[in-house]
């Protein structure tokens, strides 16, 4: 047998049982709604947020359901967080780093002009600084990367992020192998670039970072070259980051290369001339 469901129309009656049970169900509704605002304006309920103070601050902030005596206390309990919390001061930078510090307006009127790179400044003795502590330090001073830091550069905790750290490296590197083109047969540093012939890659990386890089600066990236093998094809390529703005160093880094066939994708060799080259840049150090 098939059921079959009969839908009567309500009569007045109904209907009016209908409203009345709507109706109460919403009164029933509004007065939950009522001691639940009541709870948030009586100073005794654990649900009052005194006026002008705030709600939780995150995720894991649940003063407002406590008892309200304890909210003086999460917040100096915070207080102290945030004092613990590493700062620029405790890297070493001072707290208030120097901005964009604009020149004063000109009796002529028009734009004025930004002065907030002093380093880059011919009085300046920072790239002087730099350069004596790469000698020191048996690095090369010739090849040098320059490299602005952009604001693009910066995280959230306004540092430059530790990827950019990478990249200056590899533009350092062939910043460097630019450098010796007048040392190498005709067009050999432009086939590299280009992923022709015989050139180099980069096998393995270390990179320790010494102290952060903030907007605005200019670094420079040295470079040194070590471990020359070339029964194995590879040699070692160490730099560091120096930041001009703080005259100190940000990062050190050290890697290995190898040298690597473009033509036919595979492991290359190292020529007595590319390796007599390598020699002849590591006896340059410290002249």
């Amino acid at each position: 047998m098939r059921a079959v469901l009969l839908l009567r129309p309500l009569g007045q009656a109904g209907k009016q049982r209908l409203i009345h049970s709507t109706v109460r169900r919403m009164d029933d509704e509004s007065g939950r709604l009522r001691d639940l605002l009541a709870k948030f304006q009586d100073p005794n309920s654990h649900y009052h947020i005194p006026p002008g103070s705030k709600g939780p601050e995150h995720e894991e902030d649940h003063s407002t359901s406590q008892d309200p005596r304890l909210f003086s206390r999460f917040k100096a309990g915070r207080e102290r967080q945030r004092l613990n919390k590493p700062s620029s001061s405790r890297l070493g930078v001072p707290e208030t780093r120097p901005s964009i510090q604009w020149s004063e307006p000109s009796p002529s009127g028009g734009r004025n002009v930004p002065h907030d790179r002093p380093w880059l400044d011919d009085s300046s003795d920072s790239k002087t600084k730099a350069l004596n502590y790469f000698r020191e330090q048996g690095y090369d001073t010739a090849g040098i990367l320059t490299w602005p830091v952009a604001w693009g550069d910066c995280d959230t905790y306004r540092h430059v992020n530790n990827v950019r750290f990478l990249e200056w490296f590899q533009s350092a590197r062939l910043r460097y192998a630019e450098s010796w083109a007048g040392d190498m047969p005709e067009g050999y540093i432009k086939r590299m670039i280009k992923g022709e012939g015989t050139g180099f890659i980069l096998k393995d990386v270390s990179i320790k970072y010494k102290a952060p890089v903030n907007y605005p600066d200019t670094v420079l990236v040295t470079n040194q070259i070590h471990s020359i093998n070339a029964e194995r094809a590879c040699f070692g390529h160490k730099h560091i980051v120096w930041s001009l703005r703080d005259e100190r160093v940000a990062a050190t880094c050290d890697s290995t290369i190898v040298m690597y066939d473009y033509d036919n994708l595979k492991k290359g060799k190292m020529s007595d001339e590319f390796r007599e080259m390598l020699e002849n840049v590591v006896d340059s150090y410290g002249k």
